[in-house]
């Protein structure tokens, strides 16, 4: 029966504007966001519903009445997708993203293995003596340290794994495990990549070394005009957390001020609240730092967007080293989540004129958000 529903739901979604993959997530995302989130009240949610929000965003980001025309509503946002159309496919897929971008290659991380449903295929930065099957990989990852196995698409950390080897201990993620649990990892996973494991600068890694702490960079290329920076956050990792980052896992986020890289508002999330911190709560560093090679990324993100012209809203994530950066994924469509929390999407002008021409290009489809965007004009 519940098959049924999603996939009568399915079809009114499409019919609404929704990409085939959207009109099946958000109805799910509707039905959770309805049935769980206890702090939050009905009237609270109808609201919510009403301006076109989840209200989980609504609530644990401080959407509200005061300010809530700043913001892109999430069920018009996700209408968007694909925003840039067959071109977002560029990026979608992390293996395309990495032979597209192979004029930047020393900015990505290094692609050992694609493990397929056919069995494990070599990629471009594996090492020749390195062989192509099990026994390969695992002989890298004694010689590396640390592996990283991330799904070929996906976003928010799902499909992560972090594979360890010191001194004969074998860790997947954080926890110690044997060999054959290892190995039966890696026979089971099917459309992964197995990646180089980037460590982050150490100004980065004092703050927390169990993670990378990855940073997100927002870019938007508004027609032919000169692209421009218009939102960016860092998350951090903590021990509750685990791997991941995500402020949803337990991860922190915070601002990046735009002109000289200092983060800012370091925030938790308690209880669905976002609730502000000064310091990390495993190891009482200072979240506030300015963040090395800044001017390097900014210049950087906006040749490969000279590059792609076509991709005209990038989401960078990136990880710090001591050496540069690397380039770990590239979002067509980032989560309206976190970042329009610092940098909400029409409070800034170039932002606001880049969402309003992409609705009025499909009136029928964002009939609402536009009458909303006309009324703040007038």
């Amino acid at each position: 029966m519940k098959a049924i529903t999603l996939k009568v739901l399915r079809k009114v979604m499409m019919k609404k504007g929704y990409s085939s993959y959207f009109a099946s997530r958000v109805p799910q995302m509707l039905i959770k966001d309805l049935l769980q989130n206890e702090n939050v009240s009905f009237k609270q949610k109808k609201w919510a519903y009403k301006k076109g929000f989840l209200s989980s965003r609504a609530y644990t980001y401080r959407i509200n009445e005061s300010n809530y025309k700043h913001h892109m509503p999430d069920f018009d946002y996700y209408k968007l997708s694909p925003i840039d159309g067959r071109y977002s496919a560029w990026i979608d897929d992390k293996l395309t993203m990495k032979y597209m971008l192979r004029p930047f290659d020393e900015y990505l991380p290094e692609y050992y293995f694609q493990l397929t449903e056919g069995g494990i295929l070599r990629l471009m930065d594996c090492p020749c003596d390195i062989s192509s099957d099990l026994s390969g990989i695992l002989e890298l990852l004694r010689r590396e340290g640390h592996l990283t196995l991330k799904a070929l698409a996906g976003s928010l950390g799902e499909g992560f794994y972090k594979l360890s080897y010191k001194n004969n201990i074998y860790c997947i993620n954080t926890k110690t495990s044997d060999l054959k649990d290892v190995e039966a990892l890696l026979l089971n996973l099917k459309g992964y990549l197995i990646t180089e494991y980037i460590l982050s600068h150490d100004s980065i890694r004092r703050i927390y070394d169990v993670t990378p702490n990855t940073l997100r960079v927002q870019l938007i290329r508004n027609e032919n005009k000169e692209p421009k920076i218009t939102g960016s956050f860092i998350r951090f990792g903590t021990r509750e957390s685990g791997v991941l980052e995500t402020p949803l896992a337990g991860g922190i986020i915070a601002g990046v001020d735009l002109m000289n890289g200092k983060t800012f508002d370091a925030n938790i999330i308690i209880n669905q609240n976002l609730k502000s911190i000064k310091h990390h709560p495993d190891t009482n560093e200072d979240l506030e730092i300015v963040l090395p090679k800044w001017e390097d990324i900014k210049l950087k993100i906006a040749e490969i967007s000279d590059y792609m012209p076509q991709l005209s809203y990038l989401g960078f994530d990136i990880i710090i080293t001591n050496e540069g950066f690397r380039i770990i994924e590239i979002n067509s469509l980032t989560a309206p989540t976190v970042l329009s929390y610092y940098y909400p999407l029409f409070a800034d002008g170039y932002s606001k004129e880049y969402f309003t021409k992409k609705c009025q290009m499909r009136p029928t489809k964002f009939r609402r958000l536009l009458k909303t965007l006309n009324e703040q004009v007038s």
